[in-house]
């Protein structure tokens, strides 16, 4: 994939290289690392990255991440249904990152999408839960499959069941 990448980016990288921005090869190099198997994915002295398995309908493989630095625990949900090692990997941990989908509006939901999301991904209800056993002390959504409500019903379906702070995140966004 990254190697088709950097065909269908030919023409930048040559104007990166070659032209004004003169950008150095290395700068643009591939380092790529296929995770095959849950583990540790990266560590050096300032993080250590775990790769854990989670469902997602019928895919063979899917992955959260655990990064541990020496002050701070984030655990990335990943593409999931609800799972236990979510829970396992956080922990109590500083922020979970974690994927959702509104239970309220799944609910009257009549077609195959039903069963999808059903399968490969978390609702609300089954987020509150995992974040009542995982104890994060703050869960940030993401991947947010919003089904025509905005992010505060989200936020609120969660904090319907459960009383810690939830964030509605948003890309390039701080937490």
């Amino acid at each position: 994939m990254a190697e088709n990448l950097r065909k269908a980016y030919s023409a930048d990288l040559k104007m990166r290289q070659e032209g004004l921005e003169e950008q150095e090869p290395e700068g643009i190099a591939l380092d790529v690392h296929e995770i095959v198997k849950p583990g540790v994915v990266y560590s050096d002295e300032v993080i250590e990255v775990t790769a854990f398995a989670v469902p997602h309908g019928t895919w063979k493989h899917a992955y959260g991440y655990r990064f541990e630095t020496p002050d701070r625990v984030i655990v990335v949900s990943g593409d999931t249904a609800p799972s236990e090692a979510i829970i396992a990997a956080c922990n109590g941990c500083d922020v979970l990152v974690h994927e959702v989908y509104s239970d309220a509006v799944w609910s009257q939901i009549k077609d195959p999408a039903r069963d999808y999301h059903g399968t490969f991904h978390t609702s609300t209800t089954q987020l509150a839960a995992i974040a009542a056993k995982a104890k994060p002390k703050k869960l940030v959504l993401y991947h947010q499959l919003h089904m025509g409500v905005p992010d505060e019903f989200l936020v609120g379906e969660i904090t319907a069941l459960w009383d810690g702070e939830v964030i509605s995140g948003v890309d390039l966004g701080s937490y």
